[in-house]
């Protein structure tokens, strides 16, 4: 009769069993979305794609498919995880590339993919109809690697699909079938075998057994996102134990937290997976670039070529970055630079004889930048859930006015907050004019200084839907009055009150100036473009401030219209209203990398500081000590105003599409704002205010 311990043991041994199959059945599942997410990229962007940028073509220049076999349904994700999968899709294609182009005809190459899912990568590059692959036609050979039960099914499909199964050459000789396990399938150049990567010693057998420590034969282990799930000291064993073949290669792709896991979108990010019980782990110890250049040295591979998804972006040729914007009206250039941020792409290998072409390295180079700490001011919490982004706000009066935005679908109500020193009163204003402007976001809704009027200027619909109208919202009447409209649409631009009562527009999305001058007097809208060849395109979120005392005004960073540069500087410039030729003329021009901003707010708190913040940057991401900063503008310094680690740890903080506010309190409000984090869901300020410190 069994005692009651070994009753118990027994209990506790079904239970992790029970566990570790349902963490198992939840990390596949992320595979489900994956390819699911490749399905929408192979509908909307490769029929789109030249045959110089499409991986799937005939010679007849007819698109294959080949996700529909494992998603039949059209999918349609957003416009970002479109671009994001296209992304991962050219990054271990372009890997690959750099391998079979470096290595001698001569050699047999196998590519072996860790946790491979559904990826259908080898039927892609093996289908001989495919002219965009012939190079590895003769050459190649794979091994689809996976959980048991995912193989399964797999296997099933390979096996009822004719297109599939004569790619293989399953169809055409039999005896490379192994009926006898369901999980288990052998061609000439194609190989699925189960294992659970977690078993160290199944994985070394397993390697054995397909012969992969023959010297002649290159090795290039895939892993996209598979080993994320892993303990680090799990993965890293099969790491290692690749590096201890001759002339072998691993690319990985997976998750990144270089400012550590509270940053806003790695917060979102991390607690996603914790919620569908696939918890990121290896990503908590090998959080950076460098830390990943560590570990593949530590475990064998000497050589490594490391960067994130966005130097992947900036190193596809011009041409094809072009092609890429004309697929779909993309404008969430802010949530692409955190979702690059947050992804590595590592090439390692232990052939000393490989050299990472010019094209395929990332640069290293970055460092960071240590401020010294602005002792006069800090943030505090300010409850403000108006849970808005991408509207605009300015004060009039001792009241804030927040139009339009997003909560998510556009709107074009009007929020009036009264700021009080412990509390935020809000309240939808009801209008009383019967035409009102349609809902709208990316706009500016700025004070006309001498009159108790707000001037909304342009925004959008949807992306490829910009606005020309312009109104005027009177306080008084509570009316609005529509104006002269733009020659052209024009949205994501920025906009400041000038001394005299007239409006100054700088860029935007638009095919018109790169500067207007709104005449108040005459309603009349005038390009006041400076005479400076750094105007010569249009600035796209950047940040703008005049301060009256000084008479100069500031624009801070800004991307160019090609979703790729975004300026690292700020350009000073003095306004003189009696000039009627040339009223905007740039002072002075400062660079740094802090400044490398897109969707940045700037505001003046004195002559001789400019507070600047958030917004998202090509280079990295900004932390607790640089997200805010600020900027004496004539002895060029440059100071951090920490967030606390209280609300950077706890608050809902995400510095994107709000907007900022100088009150008569001498208060500065973050207003609004958020974004949403890829595919993890949305993070909205709750609201955040700057006040002076008493000496």
């Amino acid at each position: 009769m069994k005692n009651l311990t070994t009753i118990k043991q027994t209990n506790k041994n079904v239970k992790q069993e029970r566990r570790k199959k349902y963490a198992d059945l939840a990390i596949q599942g992320t595979n489900n979305s994956s390819i699911a997410s490749k399905r929408s990229v192979e509908l909307l962007y490769l029929p789109k794609l030249s045959s110089a940028n499409n991986f799937q073509m005939d010679k007849n220049n007819n698109l294959l498919e080949y996700f529909k076999f494992f998603v039949p349904k059209k999918i349609k994700r957003s416009p970002c995880i479109n671009r994001g999968y296209w992304l991962r899709l050219f990054a271990i294609r372009s890997r690959l590339n750099s391998i079979i182009e470096q290595t001698p005809q001569d050699k047999k190459i196998v590519v072996v993919n860790l946790g491979c899912g559904y990826d259908p990568l080898p039927f892609q590059l093996l289908d001989t109809n495919n002219i965009q692959s012939q190079q590895y036609h003769d050459r190649v050979s794979f091994i689809d690697i996976d959980y048991s039960d995912l193989l399964k099914i797999k296997i099933e499909l390979i096996k009822t699909i004719p297109e599939l199964s004569k790619i293989i050459g399953l169809s055409e000789d039999k005896d490379y079938v192994d009926d006898s396990n369901v999980d288990f399938l052998t061609t000439p150049k194609y190989l699925a075998r189960p294992c659970d990567l977690n078993d160290s010693k199944m994985f070394s057998t397993l390697l054995n057994e397909c012969q992969l420590y023959d010297p002649n034969v290159v090795k290039v282990f895939v892993a996209e996102v598979s080993l994320a799930y892993m303990k680090p000291e799990r993965s890293d064993s099969i790491i290692e134990a690749t590096s201890k073949m001759e002339n072998s290669h691993f690319i990985i792709l997976e998750q990144l937290i270089p400012k550590g896991p509270f940053e806003p979108f790695s917060k979102q990010m991390l607690a996603h997976f914790k919620r569908n019980d696939s918890p990121l782990q290896s990503v908590l110890k090998y959080n950076t670039i460098e830390s990943q250049v560590q570990r593949f040295n530590k475990l064998g591979f000497a050589y490594v070529n490391v960067g994130d998804m966005f130097q992947l972006w900036e190193s596809a040729d011009e041409a094809t970055k072009k092609e890429l914007l004309k697929v779909e009206p993309f404008d969430e250039l802010e949530e692409f630079h955190l979702f690059c941020h947050h992804y590595v792409l590592c090439h390692a290998t232990n052939y000393k004889e490989f050299a990472f072409a010019q094209g395929f390295l990332f640069d290293r180079s970055i460092s960071e930048i240590n401020l010294t700490v602005d002792e006069d001011y800090q943030l505090l919490e300010c409850e403000c859930p108006i849970n808005r982004k991408f509207g605009d706000a300015d004060v009039a009066g001792n009241d804030v006015f927040y139009m339009g935005g997003s909560n998510p679908y556009r709107v074009n109500e009007i929020l009036q907050l009264s700021i009080h020193h412990d509390k935020i009163d809000m309240k939808n204003i009801e209008v009383s004019s019967s035409e009102v402007p349609v809902a709208r976001m990316c706009h500016t809704f700025t004070t006309i200084s001498r009159n108790n009027q707000l001037l909304l200027i342009g925004g959008r619909k949807a992306p490829h839907q910009g606005l020309s109208d312009n109104w005027i919202f009177d306080m008084k009447t509570r009316e609005w009055s529509m104006i002269k409209s733009l020659s052209h649409t024009r949205f994501r631009h920025s906009a400041c009150s000038l001394p005299d009562g007239n409006v100054l527009i700088l860029g935007g999305v638009t095919e018109g100036p790169a500067m207007l001058l709104y005449n108040v007097t005459e309603e009349i809208f005038k390009d006041v473009t400076p005479k400076d060849e750094f105007f010569q395109n249009s600035l796209v979120s950047a940040g703008l401030e005049f301060d009256p005392v000084s008479k100069q005004g500031i624009i801070l960073g800004g991307g160019f219209m090609d979703q790729t540069t975004v300026s690292d500087k700020a350009i000073i410039f003095k306004y003189d209203a009696e000039n009627a030729t040339e009223p905007i003329t740039v002072i002075k021009k400062l660079q740094h990398p802090l400044f490398q901003r897109y969707g940045s707010q700037i505001k003046y708190i004195t002559p001789r500081k400019l507070l600047i913040v958030g917004g998202t940057s090509p280079s990295g991401l900004f932390d607790r000590t640089n997200s805010i900063i600020s900027l004496d503008p004539l002895s060029e310094t440059l100071t951090s105003i920490p967030i606390s680690r209280r609300i950077w740890e706890d608050h809902s903080l995400m510095l994107a599409g709000f907007s900022l506010v100088s009150t008569s309190m001498g208060t500065i409000h973050i207003i609004g704002g958020g974004a949403t984090c890829y595919g993890f869901g949305s993070v909205t300020n709750v609201g955040l205010k700057l006040i002076a410190i008493a000496k």
